[in-house]
C-alpha cells in the first residue's frame, strides 16, 4: 500500500493506493449488493403510531413495578391425615446420633439428649407439633403422633 501527501492550499491531503491489499478484503459486486440489500430491508421497516388502546393497556415505563401484575392467589387449606403429617414431620427430626449410657439409648441433636418417652417441637407451615420418640435402638427410631408411628434409619 503507498500512502502520498500532498499539501495543497495549507491542507495536507492523503492519498491511498490499494495496489498492495489482497483481493480478499475487498468485497465482491455480489457480496457488496447483499449487504446493502439487507440495509435496505432494515430501513424499510414501516414505524406505525401506536393506537389508544394499545397505549392504554402499555404499562408506564417509569412506575416501579415495570409492569408487572401481582396474581393474588387463594389458599386452599390442606388437610393431612395423621399419617401423612407424621411423615411430613418426620423430616424434620434429625438426629446426630445414637448413643448408649446406664442401659438406655438416647438420640443426640445438636445440644439435646432424648430418650424414649421425650417429646420434641416441629414448627411446620407455621404451626407448632408435638412428636413423641417411642423407640431407640442401635440404628432406628421410631416416632409417634396421635395413633400414627413411624420407624426411622439413622441417616
Amino acid at each position: 500500500m503507498k500512502r502520498v501527501s500532498i499539501v495543497k492550499g495549507g491542507v495536507l491531503l492523503f492519498a491511498v493506493s490499494l495496489s498492495g491489499v489482497s483481493q480478499a478484503a475487498i468485497m465482491s459486486a455480489e457480496a457488496r449488493a447483499e449487504s446493502l440489500e439487507g440495509i435496505r430491508a432494515v430501513l424499510a421497516n414501516e414505524v406505525r403510531p401506536l393506537g389508544d388502546e394499545l397505549i392504554a393497556e402499555a404499562p408506564a415505563p417509569f412506575v416501579p413495578d415495570r409492569g408487572e401484575t401481582v396474581v393474588v392467589e387463594e389458599e386452599v387449606e390442606v388437610v393431612l391425615t395423621e399419617e401423612e403429617l407424621l411423615a411430613k414431620l418426620s423430616k424434620y427430626v434429625n438426629p446426630t446420633g445414637i448413643f448408649m449410657f446406664g442401659g438406655e439409648f438416647y438420640l443426640i441433636f445438636k445440644e439435646k439428649k432424648l430418650k424414649v418417652g421425650s417429646e420434641l417441637g416441629i414448627t411446620f407451615n407455621g404451626a407448632e407439633y408435638s412428636v413423641t420418640i417411642t423407640e431407640i435402638t442401635g440404628s432406628t427410631y421410631k416416632i409417634r403422633r396421635g395413633d400414627s408411628e413411624l420407624q426411622l434409619k439413622l441417616k
